[in-house]
């Protein structure tokens, strides 16, 4: 996703990104991470969750993004390594074989994506079975998407249950949420597992 600006200047921000890493802290301590391996962080901007993941975790993280000036910041802000790295992808079309990865995470970006459905059957396709992918993102109330759908075509305008129902017809289950956030627009923090 290509942003603006301010739109980077707050992505790249201390405060989001800490708000980023006590949500994933947050997730975690629900999770059982021992088979947790293989990480893919999707439009990882500077990469600080990325990095934090491997030196945390000792997790082999991947982070993409499709601004290339987001990628040079986060190859210089971060030491990549044999358990770290970062490239230019798209979202839509990632270059990865099937069930590569045993997380996928997906922080603020789904609603920057017009074929949002293309992403989340990405994200299904690269995810092992039993693995996990963490949603935190906006979301729309039915009934704004479906009075902007028609119109809206470079943006993300899904409902919750719009994702939730994909997912779940592709064999991706919620195994916890937390209480989402705001009004007309809602953050919602999800964890959802691959079912075999």
């Amino acid at each position: 996703m290509k942003m603006g600006k301010f739109e980077k200047n707050f992505i790249n921000s201390k405060r989001h990104a800490q708000k980023n890493l006590e949500l994933v802290e947050r997730l975690f301590n629900r999770l059982d991470l021992r088979n947790t391996i293989r990480v893919l962080e999707i439009e990882c901007g500077v990469g600080i969750v990325s990095a934090h993941l491997t030196d945390r975790y000792t997790m082999d993280v991947i982070g993409t993004d499709l601004d290339s000036d987001q990628i040079a910041i986060a190859k210089t802000y971060n030491k990549e390594s044999v358990h770290l790295n970062f490239i230019i992808a798209d979202a839509t079309k990632l270059p990865f074989i099937n069930q590569k990865f045993d997380m996928v995470l997906s922080m603020y970006v789904l609603h920057h994506i017009g074929n949002w459905k293309n992403t989340l059957k990405e994200i299904n396709r690269v995810l092992k079975e039993n693995g996990y992918f963490i949603f935190y993102d906006l979301a729309y109330s039915k009934f704004t998407t479906k009075i902007f759908s028609p119109i809206v075509k470079n943006y993300g305008l899904y409902s919750i249950d719009d994702v939730s129902h994909y997912l779940g017809r592709n064999g991706l289950k919620v195994i916890h949420a937390e209480e989402p956030k705001g009004v007309i627009m809602k953050n919602y923090s999800m964890v959802f597992r691959k079912i075999e």
